[in-house]
């Protein structure tokens, strides 16, 4: 049978592919359902470029079902602390095997296995045969399957850079050879699975042993001769070391049901995949490239279809050169409510060829992304009526994807704020607290007899542009009756686009840095687990909060505080309450803030590198209550900034331009200079201008010793007090976290207000009008809706007061952000400087710069934030510049 196959077969480990598709592209692709499409989309990407790059005979999908039983008895917390699929990604599992199916690709399960154990069965399968098999997965553990017929494809970053490993490739860069792979992850251990390997053993060491000795049996035969703390672990941890081998091994005895010689790539039903990916809103761009890429006439799919006029812009058409979008809308009372189709539809298909935009009773439109999405644009809209969407930024995307380069700039500018309304931003400025933002969901609430869409109805283009134009006037009108439209068209819809910019230019990441903060973090959380198998008298799994249980509530007898269904409770704040009996608990904590930490950031951000060697975060203006905005996929805003490890992790965000720097703008003490307009108190706006230490100031007025001469225990307290008066913070809370007696908290906050006291009159007077009207206000309109103060419940009450002292110091801090980033956005565009605008975090601008532009952005940004609210105290910036983003900050 060897002559059977001339070219490679490729085995896609489709969980490893998917995952790694789900977290390199942005969320923001949706199929007609709502459903999200981005891993499936980024899968399909890496299919076609394999295919185009290796040339395989065939193509075979395995995915997991299951963990076998032998791993998991064998070591019980085996992958135990890997977190739960996103809904977001466990949707597009059926999505992907759907489109799988449709191209005649064999997707290969087996009950109780997985996938690289399926890889390795079929990876045999290939051997015995005679064939090339080459295994593409992120799993580096894939590598023990390397062979003279068996080779490893893995993707470097993003879902577009692969490497090829053969068996000189493997003894290269890891310093073993496949067949000693597994032996090799037996004394290092794998912290993605949580297998544990020896204690004290890394890459390196794990290497040198196996490359000397040769198996892992060889190597703790020789433990006892081998000095020093390596010696003792290796005869210490030798059981771990065997089971962690057993755990590690690839299976190759999978029971599938595939015939190799069968399989071959291509030989699908163009109509069949046209349909199913149609019916994904995947674009003809998309179809047109997996058709290509068959065996049969591609261009067959294509009939009837007429070649575009290149100078015709008003009725082109989509091909596989071109990217077609079919902008469907819905007019009403000078509104076009728009939604953009990407030409699959099969309602329009036949006619899209003689649209034309000069007759005023069509309702849809083709157009083309890239450089004339700016014209075509211009004469669908007239100058005259105003466009709604459900989501504004989304439609940009759609216009300009990023291959479209440098049109992007020229889709948003014709595309503009003045004339576009975002329903979603709209109806989160009327009601911050809703559950949902999308059209379906407001049509339900503002369109009498509304019926959302479903299976058998219109296409979602349509359905989408005809509740716009519905939704949008009635939101705008809702909007000038709240006193809210002055925010909407001055803070939030400008944003849109600058918004639209930082997550299309990403932010660059050195991922050796991570690589090398893992190695060492997870030495740290050995030592931390060590220290806590102690306590407890033995191992278990420190990640399973049911072993925890028992360990905490059982063994060691310490007393029980929540029930749940599952069993005693082991939260943060039980934790917290156990840490004064029993060290244990301390440790528990230190070690899952170190394992979240690992597994959020050090561990997942490498993997979210894109192909252009940055990471693209998703920035949400309608999610945080305050009108903060909010970061996602992956979230950029909560990296720890005063831990020494959360500085390690900044210090991984480089420019991604050679020679570039990082240089990050921020406010100082912004809520608390915005409480002392907003109040009038004259001591707090003199300890702003006076020039001295603020906090100092505060811990001289609230403990009654001269400025100069404030220990810092005092400073330290009062900064505490001054943060917490801006959260609304009770004595109650002030208490746990200086960690001091419930009365001297209480006595600091009455000395704080004894010192400020037209802080405590205007908060007083800030609730009375919540009460009164049902709302919080900020300093330039943004209103926060307080259903929480009319409850009878004291606790839901006294949540309402604190949400309402907070929300204007809060919401005025996101409103002047959010100006500030307006305004900073203009003058780089103004001056043309080359300085790119990257992330904000909190009160944060991150920006990416050429070095020689470092002073005339350090100016343009102190100026431009300084400069966009008239405080009666001055806003201040600090900005500083660095090779990465720690030492800017």
């Amino acid at each position: 049978m060897e002559g059977r196959f001339t070219d490679p077969i490729v085995a896609i480990d489709g969980n490893s592919l998917l995952h790694r598709a789900f977290h390199a592209l942005p969320p923001t692709m949706t199929a007609p359902d709502g459903r999200p499409t981005n891993a499936a989309f980024g899968f399909i990407s890496m299919l076609l470029k394999i295919v185009q790059d290796l040339e395989p005979q065939g193509v075979v999908v395995a995915f997991d079902r299951g963990r076998p039983a032998f791993r998991e008895e064998a070591l019980a917390c085996y992958k135990a602390h890997r977190p739960k699929t996103p809904d977001e990604l466990r949707v597009q599992f059926p999505m992907i095997k759907e489109l799988l199916e449709a191209l005649a690709v064999p997707v290969i399960e087996a009950d109780g296995w997985e996938g690289d154990d399926v890889l390795g069965t079929i990876a045999r399968l290939a051997e015995e045969l005679g064939a090339q098999a080459l295994l593409v997965t992120g799993d580096r553990d894939a590598l023990q399957l390397v062979s003279d017929h068996v080779k490893v494809v893995t993707t470097r970053k993003g879902i577009a850079d692969i490497v090829i490993y053969d068996s000189s490739a493997v003894l290269e860069r890891y310093g073993v050879t496949p067949e000693q792979i597994p032996d090799y992850l037996g004394l290092k251990g794998d912290t993605s699975d949580n297998i544990p390997g020896v204690k004290g053993v890394g890459e390196k060491t794990a290497a040198k042993l196996i490359a000397e000795y040769g198996t892992l049996e060889a190597v703790l035969s020789a433990a006892g001769s081998i000095k020093g703390k390596l010696g003792e672990n290796l005869q210490l941890y030798a059981e771990d070391a065997r089971v962690s081998r057993l755990v590690a091994t690839i299976r190759r005895d999978v029971p599938i049901d595939l015939d190799l010689t069968s399989v071959s790539w291509g030989k699908f039903d163009p109509a069949r995949v046209a349909e199913a990916f149609a019916a994904l809103r995947f674009s003809q761009a998309v179809i047109g490239r997996v058709l290509a890429s068959g065996h049969q006439d591609a261009s067959a799919s294509m009939a009837g279809v007429k070649p575009a006029a290149p100078t015709d812009v008003w009725r082109q058409t989509a091909s596989q050169a071109t990217t077609g979008l079919v902008a469907q809308w819905a007019a009403t009372d000078g509104w076009l409510g728009i939604a953009f189709d990407d030409g699959t539809c099969d309602s329009l298909f036949a006619s899209r060829c003689d649209l034309a935009l000069a007759d005023p009773t069509r309702r849809e439109v083709t157009l083309v992304t890239g450089d004339a999405a700016e014209g075509a644009l211009t004469a669908l809209l007239g100058g005259s009526a105003r466009i709604a969407c459900g989501d504004w930024k989304a439609t940009v995307h759609a216009l300009c994807p990023p291959e479209a380069g440098g049109s992007f700039d020229a889709a948003i500018e014709a595309f503009g704020p003045e004339r576009t309304f975002d329903c979603g931003i709209a109806a989160y400025l009327l009601e911050s607290n809703r559950n949902s933002y999308q059209l379906d969901a407001l049509a339900a609430d503002l369109l009498p007899g509304h019926i959302p869409a479903g299976p058998g109805r219109e296409n979602m283009a349509s359905h989408e542009s005809r509740l716009a134009a519905e939704v949008a006037p009635i939101l705008a009108s809702r909007l000038h009756e709240d006193g809210s439209a002055d925010v909407f068209e001055r803070i939030e819809m400008p944003l849109v686009p600058i918004l639209s910019r930082m997550e299309r230019t990403g932010v660059g990441l050195d991922t050796q840095v991570l690589l090398e903060l893992g190695e060492e973090v997870a030495g740290r959380l050995e030592g931390i687990a060590t220290a806590i198998y102690g306590y407890a008298g033995g191992e278990f799994c420190i990640d399973s909060p049911k072993q925890l249980s028992e360990v905490l509530f059982e063994k060691l007898g310490l007393p029980t505080q929540k029930r749940k269904k599952t069993g005693y409770s082991t939260d943060a704040s039980v934790l917290a309450a156990l840490a004064p009996m029993h060290p244990i608990a301390e440790e528990v904590v230190a070690y899952r803030e170190l394992a979240k930490l690992k597994s959020t950031y050090i561990d997942a951000l490498p993997a979210l590198v894109a192909a252009d060697g940055r990471i693209h975060t998703t920035f949400n203006q309608t999610v945080a209550a305050t009108g903060r905005l909010s970061s996602s996929a992956p979230n950029l805003q909560n990296i720890p900034v005063r831990t020494e490890l959360g500085r390690r992790i900044r210090a991984a965000f480089v420019p991604a331009i050679e020679g570039d720097l990082i240089v990050a703008a921020d406010y100082s003490q912004i809520e608390l200079r915005i409480l002392a307009h907003l109040s009038g108190d004259q001591g707090l706006i003199e300890a702003f201008t006076d020039g001295r230490d603020f906090h100092a100031v505060t811990a001289s007025r609230v403990f009654g010793v001269p400025v100069e001469d404030v220990p810092q225990g005092y400073r330290a307290k009062a900064k505490a007090v001054n943060f917490g008066i801006v959260y609304g913070q009770s004595a109650h809370g002030l208490a746990d976290s200086l960690k001091i007696g419930h009365g001297e908290a209480q006595d600091m906050i009455d000395r704080y207000y004894a010192a400020y006291p037209r802080v405590r009159a205007y908060l007083d007077e800030t609730v009375a009008s919540a009460h009164r009207l049902g709302y919080a206000s900020t300093l330039f309109g943004r209103k926060r809706r307080i259903p929480e103060l009319k409850s009878p419940n004291f606790n839901l009450r006294a949540f309402g007061e604190r949400t309402a002292m907070n929300h204007p110091m809060q919401g005025t801090a996101a409103d002047i952000m959010k100006l500030a980033m307006i305004e900073v956005d203009r003058k780089l565009r103004e001056t043309k400087l080359e300085a790119r605008m990257l992330l904000q975090v909190h009160d944060e601008l991150v920006f990416e710069c050429p070095a020689q532009e470092l002073q005339a952005l350090t100016t343009l940004a102190e100026e431009a934030m300084a400069g966009v609210a008239e405080l009666a105290v001055p806003l201040e910036v600090g900005v500083a510049a660095g090779k990465n983003w720690a030492v800017a900050k």
